[in-house]
């Protein structure tokens, strides 16, 4: 029931920010600029299906499409109608066949076996039940397939301290984490291979930046 009630909160916060979102402080000058740094180093092979959970307008989204160079599919997944409208409207301006973007959540997530990469950009920190997303995102992806998880990061003060204020003031933001954290989400999925670090942008934004691969004996 507390999923519900945190997926709720996070679809009225965006379905009222989704129109300016794009055009925000944040949004321009830290967080899709973190975006683009992770998705240039996904390792992308023409054909594949990616999962972008927590999708937003789908900007990443469709930075994704176009590695795959009108191949494979990619499905962006975000909880707020509305965010979900506009990334329909980038996806008719780039007119991308393989790109298909959808209200839902990670908590909810009845994909099994279905994608060969996963990806979540600036999402993390509204995730409710964040084993539970997990234990999803596992199930969804294909033996040896990975998922990339990129937030800011609680090991540095300054984003320790915005977490905090996102708290307060903020219903959607649930809470970041720190990079062992983080680890530990992956492991205890049974992720394997797992890869968590941290990066500075610049001398305020600082990320963390984790992967690990689903691998079945």
């Amino acid at each position: 029931m507390k999923d519900i009630d945190q997926d709720i909160k996070v679809s009225k916060e965006f379905d009222f920010q989704a129109k300016g979102y794009d055009k925000s402080y944040t949004v321009n000058n830290y967080q899709r600029k973190t975006q683009i740094m992770v998705i240039d180093q996904i390792e992308v092979k023409e054909g594949m299906t990616i999962l972008d959970l927590g999708c937003g307008t789908g900007s990443g989204t469709l930075d994704i499409a176009s590695k795959l160079k009108g191949t494979g599919k990619v499905i962006g997944i975000d909880l707020s109608e509305k965010m979900i409208n506009e990334a329909n409207k980038k996806k008719g301006a780039a007119n991308d066949g393989n790109v298909e973007f959808l209200v839902g959540s990670g908590h909810s997530l009845e994909y099994n076996n279905y994608f060969d990469c996963a990806i979540s950009t600036n999402a993390y920190h509204h995730f409710e039940n964040k084993s539970k997303i997990f234990s999803n995102v596992f199930n969804s992806l294909k033996n040896n397939s990975v998922f990339i998880v990129q937030d800011i990061c609680n090991d540095f003060i300054l984003m320790k301290l915005l977490d905090i204020v996102g708290k307060l003031g903020e219903k959607a933001h649930v809470g970041s984490s720190t990079v062992d954290q983080l680890n530990s989400f992956f492991k205890s999925t049974q992720f394997s291979d797992v890869q968590t670090d941290k990066y500075r942008l610049n001398w305020f934004w600082k990320i963390m930046v984790g992967k690990g691969t689903k691998t079945l004996v």
